[in-house]
């Protein structure tokens, strides 16, 4: 089953939160996290992060889970997805398009949430088309 992280396909001009989070509070088990960018302006860059959350105060004690680093030019069919999946958290595991984070995600507990964070977003008057969704 698919659950959305962000709130369907977002578009970003700057560096930021992206719109949507997902409640994992009652999640275990095994999943793969998705991020599909289908557009990104000619010559830009961006450094995208999923980030989880087991604070009251959403995303006070944010833990980046992965970061994409995707460079444009990208449009229409030439849309990159890009995934990690639970057992690759935490292992160091360094790919070129892929950073994972150092922890595990704290689901299944109080207050737990994955959302999309866009860290980086460079070029000349740039755009980022995006869409983040767990699979389980």
């Amino acid at each position: 089953m698919n659950y959305d992280i962000t709130t369907g396909v977002q578009t970003l001009t700057a560096a930021g939160v992206v719109t949507g989070t997902l409640n994992t509070s009652a999640m275990s088990g095994d999943y793969t996290v998705f991020l599909n960018v289908s557009g990104l302006t000619e010559g830009a860059t961006a450094a995208i992060a999923i980030e989880d959350t087991a604070s009251s105060t959403a995303f006070s004690d944010a833990q980046q889970q992965a970061v994409f680093t995707v460079k444009g030019f990208i449009e229409g069919q030439a849309a990159v997805t890009l995934s990690f999946r639970k057992f690759e958290v935490g292992t160091g595991q360094v790919e070129a398009d892929l950073t994972m984070g150092t922890s595990a995600p704290r689901f299944g507990a109080a207050n737990t949430q994955l959302r999309a964070h866009v860290l980086a977003l460079t070029g000349s008057s740039p755009s980022l088309w995006l869409h983040a969704w767990l699979e389980q």
